[in-house]
């Protein structure tokens, strides 16, 4: 989920020509040209945070395991962030092309 999310974020900073050379650097930049303009909601910035922690703990601490619960909890919200950006990479291409 965490995957899907930050290509789809990735995607948007690319489409508005904002360069960035990592996974904190797509969270950051998302943040200030996206969640504090409110062109995403608060919640859905905050919601990638949570994916961003959950995937990094998942990389870097041991023994670290997730729950089916938790999985179903996320997958819902992974899904509407992709949708958003996706529909803001259609609106920028729409009136930039």
């Amino acid at each position: 989920m965490y995957y899907a999310c930050f290509y789809a974020a990735s995607a948007l900073l690319i489409a508005n020509e904002i360069q960035v050379k990592s996974h904190e650097g797509v969270r950051q930049q998302l943040g200030l040209h996206f969640v504090l303009t409110g062109k995403i909601s608060k919640e859905l910035g905050q919601f990638y945070s949570l994916l961003y922690s959950k995937r990094t703990a998942g990389d870097y601490e041991d023994f670290l395991t997730h729950d089916k619960e938790t999985a179903d909890l996320l997958y819902p919200r992974s899904m509407e962030f992709v949708s958003q950006l996706s529909t803001l990479i259609e609106n920028w291409l729409k009136n930039n092309n």
